[in-house]
């Protein structure tokens, strides 16, 4: 997948480790004063590790060419109590200069950082860098006129300091059936609002439009598959100077820095993001290509043998079906004019089929030119007495082709317990996602899974072929997990999603539980508190791997 960068931010991120890094070392500008160090670059709550640039302030020009630097950087965390010893790490440019990049392998709590960079005979240079708290954006129902398709996105955060959209598309030479992921500057990025909150008016047709004349999309009209909004975000002390990020400028001493002791410049900063995709309707209009009916973009959810039929729409705008009909064997449910199935919502068609009718059948939606826009063959699956058989996750399903084994059933599909206009059950706890925890690369998952089902694996990405899925492990106390750094799981600090499956010897594997989780405090996890009960999600927890969840002593750390 092509993923290109923002220039503008990432522009002066580098120019933050950089600076004084080529041929100015030549020329240092603080000769003949008393400070240390030069320090630049910033510190990452959602990365497992942190880089700094340090730049000795010697007597003679050419002072930062050697091998090795008499500096030691250590970094203490206040409210957690977290001391770290940072590692040089020596870098050759382009040009041959060498500079010191210093590193540490951990992920910075929210809150204050108190870094210093100290020299052997006691002379050093310090800097307190406020980490901002995870958050991200929050994109709502559009608002639609005959003319605009408009996003109100809201984000909370001490400052925004870049905004950019990724466009995940296919169609695009000179793979055309690839996703291709290709970040494109907005017009207008975040604003302040206020009070800590950041707003951006996101005119999506226009915008999309003009993406698609810039020419970042080689090769005819791209299919859209989603859109991301990005945001940086920053602390307060990370202030645009005036002007912008000029190199030159902020390479003058006491231009843009809040290093004592010394010069340069220390922030605090991260990237978000929010994903939706617009309704088919929407891509159509902005310019994508979109061959399907707007409708295609709905699920057939859930289907009963008592003769009905539940629609639902993933998307954030409602989706029109006035004049389609619902079909079930013989029997059929002509929608009327006018009606439309909201944003991430359900419609239940009573169609009033029997179980004789569709046994060996379908169901489908059919639009008014009579094409079957949608289509679920239920043969075989709904002569069971109890129960109903629908995605669960809601508006999920795909067929596992990696294993010839299972490659004609849907992993996504299964008997439920019977939700008609409501989210999709399972019914029965049979394996859980207890609790989560993502610490950079050392994060984990724990299941439980309290009937004694052992073969249960675990995932992050649920596009992921399930023979890649993580066994969880289970013990004999019905508890198991597994870590970031013995599988696949990639466990995000701002948030993300976990599923769990089981597998039964001689049966296809089956999802039986789906948790998404946000962004978590640093050294704390996120659970079920009684264990295995869905109803009690609790954020703050102390992390226990392999036995019962227990809540934080401490409302934060």
């Amino acid at each position: 997948m092509t993923r290109l960068p923002s220039p503008r931010l990432l522009a002066a991120l580098l120019a933050l480790l950089a600076v004084g890094a080529g041929c100015e070392d030549s020329v240092d500008p603080t000769l003949g004063t008393d400070q240390a160090f030069s320090v630049y670059g910033h510190l990452d709550p959602t990365a497992d590790r942190q880089a700094l640039r340090v730049v000795p302030i010697g007597a003679t020009i050419g002072a930062d060419t050697s091998r090795t630097i008499n500096a030691e950087v250590t970094s203490v965390e206040p409210s957690t109590g977290r001391t770290v010893t940072w590692r040089d790490s020596v870098v050759v440019y382009d040009d041959g200069s060498v500079g010191h990049v210093f590193v540490a392998d951990y992920t910075p709590a929210p809150g204050a950082v108190e870094v210093t960079v100290r020299a052997s005979d006691g002379g050093g240079a310090r800097v307190s860098v406020p980490v901002p708290a995870l958050a991200q954006p929050e994109v709502p129902t559009p608002e639609t006129t005959g003319a605009t398709v408009s996003y109100a996105i809201g984000l909370e955060a001490p400052r925004v300091l870049d905004t950019e959209l990724v466009y995940y598309v296919t169609g695009v030479a000179p793979a055309p059936d690839d996703t291709v992921a290709v970040a494109y500057d907005p017009a207008d990025g975040f604003s302040d609002a206020g009070g800590g909150r950041w707003a951006l008016g996101l005119d999506f047709l226009r915008t999309s439009r003009a993406f698609l004349a810039s020419g970042s999309v080689p090769g005819g009209r791209p299919a859209l598959i989603e859109v991301a909004v990005r945001a940086f975000v920053a602390n307060e002390a990370w202030a645009v100077p005036a002007g912008g990020f000029d190199l030159d400028r902020i390479a003058e001493p006491g231009t843009f820095s809040n290093v004592a002791g010394g010069f340069g410049f220390v922030g605090a900063g991260y990237w978000t993001e929010a994903r939706w995709t617009p309704s088919l309707n929407t891509q159509s209009r902005a310019g994508f290509a979109v061959a399907q009916d707007p409708a295609s973009s709905l699920f057939i959810n859930e289907v009963s043998a008592d003769g009905w039929v539940e629609l639902y729409n993933p998307t954030l705008e409602a989706i029109s079906i006035g004049g389609y009909s619902v079909q079930g064997g013989t029997h059929r449910l002509d929608v009327p004019f006018g009606m439309a199935v909201g944003p991430g919502g359900f419609w239940v068609a009573e169609v009033g089929f029997t179980r004789d009718d569709v046994v060996r059948g379908s169901v489908a939606l059919v639009s008014p030119d009579g094409e079957r826009v949608l289509e679920l063959d239920v043969a075989g699956i709904i002569e069971a007495e109890l129960g109903s058989y629908g995605a669960y996750p809601d508006g999920r399903s795909r067929r596992l082709r990696e294993l010839a084994l299972y490659r004609d059933d849907d992993l996504f599909r299964g008997l439920t317990s019977p939700t008609p206009g409501a989210p999709n059950s399972i019914g029965v706890t049979v394996a859980v996602v207890n609790e989560v925890y993502s610490a950079g690369a050392a994060g984990w998952v724990e299941v439980y899974a309290p009937l004694g089902v052992t073969g249960v694996l675990v995932t992050s990405d649920s596009s992921t072929p399930m023979n890649r899925w993580r066994s969880a492990g289970i013990d004999g106390d019905g508890f198991g997990s597994a870590g970031e750094r013995e599988g696949v799981l990639d466990l995000g600090q701002i948030g993300g999603e976990v599923l769990v499956a089981i597998w039964r010897r001689d049966n296809p594997p089956r999802v039986v539980d789906v948790r998404t989780y946000g962004p978590q405090a640093q050294g704390l996890s996120s659970g079920l508190v009684p264990d295995g009960d869905l109803a009690t999600w609790q954020t703050g927890l102390l992390p226990t791997r392999g036995a019962p969840n227990a809540p934080a002593r401490f409302a934060s750390r």
